[in-house]
């Protein structure tokens, strides 16, 4: 009897100290706990950020950021392509079932006063380059007319407060996507600011020391893609920031949050810890064309099902709109009735409207039709027929194996001796066979002579046979961009968001604008648990 009670107590104890553990690694197996900062190994029981037993710092926690003026677009299974009346449109997008992951979009078009913060902020930073500035300007001059007087759009609609909340238009493809990658870097380094990472520098200073020291300029000016090593240098070398009266900037880091392992210095480990926290997930970057399109209809689903389809990115296929609210007849976008009837000077005397003049899509998207064209990401073909069925998109160009194998090494190895990093690059191409990481595939499979695949000639006629000759002689152009949407001068056609049209991606117009998105990264995680028999259980 002695024996089994002592069995039965060391039994109590293990169920005591057992349980929890296997209660912590069932609650993560569900997909939803999230371990704090300070927490343990569930493999191997180690500590996580805890220098006296344990040898990994990380981020345990995890909270998504939606940028400033994004929503959050959850995509589902969609069908793409031609919707809406055949009528004497180029047959340029082909009906086919695809899926996107989710994504966070701009809810109205980049505007007059944002394009100007951007310019204003490269004239601080690059006063002693204004070649930089030049680059960035909008072309005001696509609103001159042979046989219009335009002049006042020419000298006012980008410059005055009058136009702020208007649609930039003047921008090539190329000048948006720089746009994108600054909003980037903007929007990181603040978040890096607020959480007392970085000191607020002031442009002027930039300016000074980009001056003083050119080969070093990346060590002044931010960028997300340099973020280790400009946080490094400058929280090492801060009191070489000077304030405009001479004094060095009062700053400090945060030790008591970033020393991690309690050495009284924040290591380049540490503050790549740090990092993977403050930074946002992704880049700001112009949307895929299957994205834009996606988002335009703003259709609303019943557990992943569709009810019902849109012409436009409202219901119905009118122009007007037809209830029994007091906006009953009102138009739902800016766009060109017929000769000489544009909708702007109708209900506002101009030819754009301001981003939010109406009203939004299901998604919360504003002028998504009409007002201005909008550019995606995407190089045009007439054919879409061969695309990805997930997150479809023609544009990629991949980096060489020599600069993807840098970018892991400065993703795990931040400060590696210069000898030893020439080492283990050749060991990650030569050994680990990162190889055909690079390479352009904006003629992947679009049916050309050239990139045809296989050389099918039957194929190949087959994708010409209907193509006009415009369209023949741009499938092989790796500078066409597609841009949607419809503009102030465009007739109701072309607002229907699966119609494409391209433009060099160095041209610009009076009718093209843009907004931006940014990928999501991971998940909404929900636990699912099965019966004996295989089913779910909700």
């Amino acid at each position: 009897m002695k024996l089994f009670n002592k069995f039965l107590f060391l039994g109590c104890m293990l169920v005591l100290f057992v349980a929890p553990g296997c209660k912590k690694q069932a609650g993560l197996a569900g997909g939803g706990t999230i371990l704090p900062m300070g927490g343990t190994s569930q493999k191997t029981g180690w500590a996580y950020n805890d220098p006296t037993r344990g040898f990994f710092n990380v981020q345990t926690e995890y909270q998504g950021k939606c940028p400033q003026g994004m929503v959050y677009i959850e995509v589902a299974t969609t069908v793409r392509g031609q919707n809406g009346d055949m009528l004497s449109v180029a047959k340029n997008n082909t009906k086919k079932r695809v899926a996107s992951s989710a994504f966070f979009m701009d809810q109205y078009e980049v505007t007059n006063l944002e394009w100007r913060e951007y310019v204003r902020w490269l004239q601080e930073v690059y006063l002693h380059s204004p070649d930089v500035v030049i680059r960035a300007l909008p072309d005001e001059s696509v609103w001159r007319k042979e046989l219009a007087y335009n002049e006042p759009y020419v000298r006012e609609y980008y410059v005055s407060p009058a136009y702020n909340d208007y649609p930039v238009v003047g921008v090539s493809w190329k000048q948006a996507t720089e746009y994108c990658k600054w909003r980037t870097d903007r929007l990181n380094e603040l978040e890096l600011i607020y959480a007392g990472v970085i000191p607020f520098i002031p442009l002027n200073i930039v300016n000074q020391k980009i001056q003083e020291y050119p080969d070093s300029a990346k060590n002044f000016v931010f960028t997300t893609k340099g973020a280790r090593d400009y946080v490094y240098f400058v929280n090492a070398n801060y009191e070489e920031f000077e304030s405009e009266d001479g004094e060095a900037l009062d700053f400090q880091p945060d030790y008591k949050a970033y020393d991690l392992n309690g050495d009284g210095e924040i290591g380049p480990n540490e503050w790549n810890v740090v990092l993977e926290g403050a930074l946002y997930d992704s880049e700001c970057r112009l949307p895929t064309e299957m994205e834009w399109e996606y988002a335009a209809y703003g259709l609303m689903t019943e557990e992943g099902i569709y009810d019902q389809t849109n012409t436009y990115p409202w219901s119905g296929t009118q122009m007007r709109l037809f209830d029994s609210s007091d906006y009953e007849g009102e138009f739902m976008a800016n766009f060109l009735r017929g000769r000489g009837d544009p909708v702007g000077v109708q209900i506002n005397g101009t030819l754009t409207v301001p981003v939010y003049f109406f009203d939004q899509n299901n998604y919360g998207l504003y002028n998504m039709a009409g007002n201005v064209n909008e550019w995606v990401k995407d190089v045009y073909r007439a054919n879409v027929t061969t695309i990805e069925e997930i997150n479809a998109y023609r544009g990629n160009e991949f980096e060489s194996d020599s600069l993807y194998a840098e970018e892991i090494l400065n993703k795990h190895f931040a400060y590696l001796d210069p000898a030893l990093r020439d080492s283990m690059r050749t060991v990650l191409i030569a050994e680990r066979g990162i190889t055909k990481t690079g390479g352009d595939y904006r003629d992947f499979k679009d049916g050309d002579m050239q990139s045809a695949l296989e050389g099918d000639s039957a194929k190949v006629e087959a994708v010409y046979k209907d193509l006009t000759p415009i369209e023949k002689a741009n499938m092989i152009s790796n500078t066409a961009r597609v841009y949607k949407g419809g503009g102030w001068n465009d007739r109701a056609i072309w607002l229907n968001p699966s119609q494409r049209r391209w433009l060099d991606e160095n041209a610009c117009r009076n009718d093209i604008g843009f907004r931006c998105v940014m990928s999501t990264v991971g998940g909404f995680e929900q636990k699912r648990n099965y019966s004996n028999d295989g089913y779910i259980i909700r």
